[in-house]
């Protein structure tokens, strides 16, 4: 990247100078030219000048002298012979031209040849030849072009070392905005790149870290995610096995009954794997508001006989005023089977599910008589004991957010856990949810 900057750099540069430099070339020799011819005209018509009057009164054709070296004066006669100075004995072109009248110019042989006639009133008595060598004329465009040349090579050189310096400024922040990103693809949630004070380098830098630390969340939350749901397919999985194993081991034991409770957990099982599975796929919510009704219905189907066979009581109480919500039924359920899982075995007394309104929000509160907790958190590498409330609450409280809502420990002891969840509405009023009788 660094070379082709370079290179490019440099042949904007020469393009440039080229376009640039090439009429000024021109035109320098142009300038040069006329200027030449200028001075011979001048010096044609002094020598003119001082011809005119002894021409004019008979006198033999005077003498005219070249002001230097480099250039010849000549005096010819109407006629076309060479009456005095340095030229060629009979007259050429531009002589001819200027015996006519008028002032006459052209490039010979070598020489530019300027003719001015010499005049008497109305009549053309002579004509005065300037002619110089082209060498002196192409010395000083040489010069120029030289120096021309010069300048175009400083340019070059000047646009070289700033294309170097550029280049090195502007492919070190992409070297390093590609390497981030090789890291990035590698696993590297944590990496961030340097700002390089170029805002599109940096813009793009700022992308790549937001980028970054997006994945990285969403990798932390699948991976706590992924534990937490196994924990909750490990328990209703645990108790089906206990349960058949038990009615197996157990002498004269049920074992209708006991297929039909394996039945049950078996379908509480597969609730939970579609549970689980819509929420981690993410699908679009259909604007619906949430069956308050059907869902009191299910906890009262589903954990009633569970916490009857330890002879505990559960209430279910929806308020007749609790508002709808649109959060996800599925994330919901699995909230509340967290919380009812945690009341049934960490808790004692009867439990107690209330649905009701809390100022802005709908609140589902979960209390038991049990011995209470101080944290939403389990230690890490303890077990549940009568004074925690299990491992699935990180997994519930992350339910609960991913739907707006929160999980507040309302009481410690009682135990009193409320999950607040937003209101739902769509258009210009929310319907209300159908509730149990």
């Amino acid at each position: 990247m660094r070379r082709r900057i370079v290179v490019l750099s440099v042949l904007a540069a020469v393009l440039a100078t080229s376009l640039f430099g090439v009429p000024l070339a021109v035109g320098v020799a142009r300038y040069y030219l006329d200027d030449e011819r200028t001075e011979l005209e001048r010096m044609a018509d002094t020598a003119a000048i001082g011809v005119a009057a002894e021409l004019g009164s008979g006198r033999a054709a005077p003498a005219v002298l070249a002001p230097g070296d480099d250039i010849d004066i000549a005096l010819y006669g109407v006629d076309g012979r060479r009456l005095t100075g340095d030229g060629p004995a009979a007259a050429d072109a531009p002589v001819s031209r200027a015996a006519h009248g008028g002032t006459a110019s052209q490039d010979l042989a070598g020489q530019l040849v300027v003719a001015v006639p010499v005049t008497d009133g109305d009549r053309i008595s002579a004509v005065v030849r300037a002619a110089s060598d082209y060498s002196a004329v192409s010395r000083r465009i040489a010069w120029s072009w030289a120096a021309m040349l010069g300048l175009g090579a400083v340019a070059v050189g000047a646009t070289y070392l700033v294309a170097r310096q550029q280049a090195r400024r502007l492919a070190r922040p992409l070297e390093a905005l590609s390497l981030t990103a090789q890291r990035l693809g590698g696993g590297d949630f944590t990496v961030r790149t340097e700002r390089s004070g170029i805002e599109e380098i940096d813009s793009a830098g700022a992308s790549l870290d937001t980028t970054a630390a997006r994945l990285g969340a969403l990798v932390d939350r699948e991976r706590a995610f992924s534990a937490g749901a196994s924990h909750q397919l490990r328990t209703p999985l645990t108790g089906l096995r206990l349960g058949l194993e038990t009615a197996l081991e157990a002498p004269g034991a049920d074992l209708r009954a006991a297929a039909a409770a394996a039945i049950t957990a078996a379908d509480r099982l597969e609730q939970t794997i579609d549970d689980l599975l819509s929420l981690a796929r993410e699908p679009e919510r259909q604007g619906e508001p949430m069956d308050l009704g059907a869902l009191a219905r299910e906890v009262e189907q589903t954990w009633r006989p569970v916490l009857g066979a330890e002879a505990r009581a559960l209430r279910v109480d929806v308020h007749p005023d609790a508002p709808a919500t649109g959060a996800s039924a599925a994330a919901v359920r699995q909230v509340l089977a967290v919380l009812l899982d945690n009341a049934v075995r960490h808790g004692s007394g009867s439990v107690t599910l209330t649905v009701r309104d809390a100022d802005g929000a709908l609140a589902l509160e979960v209390a038991d008589d049990g011995p209470g907790t101080d944290s939403l958190e389990p230690l890490p590498g303890s077990s549940p004991g009568p004074s925690r409330h299990g491992f699935g609450l990180p997994l519930a409280r992350r339910l609960v957010e991913a739907e707006g809502g929160r999980l507040l420990l309302s009481s410690p002891a009682p135990p009193v856990f409320t999950v607040l969840l937003p209101l739902w509405s769509a258009g210009t009023s929310a319907t209300t949810a159908a509730r149990s009788g």
